[in-house]
């Protein structure tokens, strides 16, 4: 063969290849090809990471792990507590060693007891105790104390401790640092009421609230005050009271003491025609022979539920307390509560309190109205505003979370000649309020923590992210002012974080899609990608088969 036959060759082959590849069946399939790739192309790439973008749930970044961190969070409630002693020397000894030594094993109080020298001329103008409680030397301070020394105590209190109006407690030159601690322990601090309220909300199962957090109503930014007067029969018994007058005089003063507390809306309501769905017995009073009717203490929680539904007092979304007139009808009365041991109600008072929900008085009309044939009915009776207001009163101070004070051997407590509360009360009530809405504030944050770890597809939007680290950052402040003896500062950042946790964990629009699970997402969209997916998929394989062929007839013409 010649080198002339081997170019003629050559360029056959060339020439052989060169019309396969311009064939136009092969420019036919190479569009097919490039159809399929340029659709997979936008489908994969393109298409599904846009469904997927548009298809996702907007989720703020939240602060797990400040939240899980909230459960280590310092507590500890500092306070500052002056003790002036005419004798410096027993002053510090009170001071830095009796008292301080009492209070070391305390885990909640940080108490620091600082001495402070007390001059007789200080005191040589009081006669009195209400020369004492308007001295000039009275803590004006919320969660600060005074214990101040006073010589010759005893002529105004038999005790050796006395717990004046305000921040102060007296006491006399020999009164021992147990005693002190003993009136500060069950009067003041209520360590132990404390711990078991904050046990008992952290571990509901494995702990309960003494008997005074059973009574107190739950922590709320406002509560409404519903009174209501009930009169069975008013066509033969008519009330002349003006109510509104009452609450003015006796309710709202009480409630302006609070009002640094929280809000309160008072409300008043008069029924007709209601009856307590309960048959008292007619029974006889072994002291005067006379008959009256009795209700046992027993049946009393039986008039609350049929009675609660006339009285309106779900018109609100604000907690309400519900304090209750009853004025029975005079062919019902007197109208007395007995225990089961068959003796009337302490202090003849017929009322009682329902925990968390308020209180009932029973006033019963006068006996010389209703016996008394002359007057024609409808008769005319005027209840006593005095004993309900006061009646009213005490039971609000329970459900409100101010304790009924266990006695202290040799110490007493200055009378309240008014509505209002005391001092120390008040400091009391703040801290209590403060650890229950630092303590609901955590929960309530741990547990939306957990539920939208959970749950991927709940819509966490800006409003709810800002409450969420609005919630945390107030508690951690708070937990800053109760360790520097700030209380009026903790109570206010415990109550925004309260009201910042519960208004996310609340919020409508994490409802939206909770019953929108991923597994329905999937099971509405498959249908409609799978029939466009198949032909996609399918194509791939062809489209991998072109390309092989394609880079072997290229190898091969290569080899020729």
């Amino acid at each position: 063969m010649t080198p002339k036959e081997g170019e003629d060759m050559s360029d056959e082959a060339q020439k052989s290849a060169s019309d396969k590849i311009n064939d136009p069946e092969d420019e036919k399939e190479s569009y097919r090809i490039y159809a399929a790739i340029s659709y997979a192309f936008i489908l994969i790439v393109i298409g599904l990471p846009l469904w997927w973008k548009t298809t996702e749930v907007y989720r703020v970044t939240l602060p797990y792990k400040q939240i899980n961190e909230l459960d280590g969070l310092n507590t500890t409630i500092a306070m500052n507590i002056s003790l002036s002693t005419l004798d410096a020397a027993r002053g510090e000894k009170l001071a830095n060693n009796d008292l301080n030594e009492l209070f070391k094993t305390s885990k909640l109080f940080n108490l620091k007891f600082i001495p402070k020298n007390l001059e007789k001329k200080h005191l040589a103008s009081v006669h009195s105790v209400q020369d004492l409680e308007n001295g000039s030397f009275q803590p004006s301070k919320p969660g600060e104390l005074l214990l101040l020394e006073v010589p010759g105590l005893s002529r105004f209190t038999p005790g050796h401790v006395l717990a004046g109006v305000k921040r102060t407690i007296y006491f006399s030159s020999d009164t021992t640092a147990i005693k002190l601690n003993e009136a500060l322990d069950m009067w003041l601090l209520h360590e132990k009421s404390l711990k078991q309220m904050v046990a008992a909300m952290t571990s509901p199962t494995e702990a309960d609230q003494d008997h005074s957090g059973r009574r107190r109503i739950p922590a709320a930014a406002e509560y409404d005050i519903m009174i209501t007067v009930v009169n069975p029969e008013p066509e033969k018994l008519q009330l002349d009271w003006d109510l509104h007058e009452a609450i003015k005089d006796y309710i709202e003063p009480f409630l302006n003491e609070l009002s640094p507390l929280v809000r309160y809306t008072v409300k008043s309501q008069w029924l007709y025609f209601v009856t307590l769905n309960v048959q008292p017995k007619l029974v006889t009073d072994p002291a005067t022979g006379r008959q009256h009717y009795a209700l046992a203490e027993d049946i009393l929680p039986q008039i609350i539920t049929p009675l609660e539904k006339k009285l309106a007092s779900h018109v609100s979304k604000n907690p309400c307390l519900n304090f209750v007139v009853y004025v029975p009808p005079c062919n019902a009365a007197p109208l007395h509560i007995y225990r089961r041991q068959g003796i009337r109600v302490k202090g003849g008072v017929d009322a009682f309190l329902s925990p968390r929900w308020g209180g009932i008085v029973i006033n019963n009309p006068s006996s010389i109205i209703c016996n008394n044939i002359s007057i024609p009915e409808p008769k005319i009776y005027s209840p006593d505003a005095v004993s309900i207001m006061g009646v009213f009163l005490a039971q609000m101070r329970l459900l409100m979370g101010i304790p009924e004070l266990d006695p202290v051997p040799r110490a007493d407590r200055v009378p309240l000649l008014t509505t209002s509360l005391r001092q120390w009360e008040l400091d009391s009530l703040f801290r209590v309020r403060t650890l229950e809405q630092l303590t609901s504030a955590k929960l309530t944050l741990q547990s939306l923590s957990q539920l939208l770890g959970e749950i991927s597809n709940i819509v966490i939007n800006d409003a709810v992210g800002d409450s969420i680290f609005q919630a945390v950052d107030s508690i951690e402040r708070a937990a800053e002012f109760l360790t520097v003896g700030k209380l009026m500062e903790a109570f206010n950042e415990s109550k925004n974080a309260f009201l910042s946790a519960e208004a996310a964990f609340t919020d409508p629009s994490l409802l939206a899609l909770l019953y929108f699970p991923d597994d329905q997402k999937y099971a509405v969209y498959i249908p409609l990608f799978l029939p466009v997916m198949i032909p996609v998929i399918m194509s791939l394989k062809n489209i991998r088969s072109w390309f092989s062929s394609k880079s072997s007839s290229k190898s091969k013409v290569k080899k020729e």
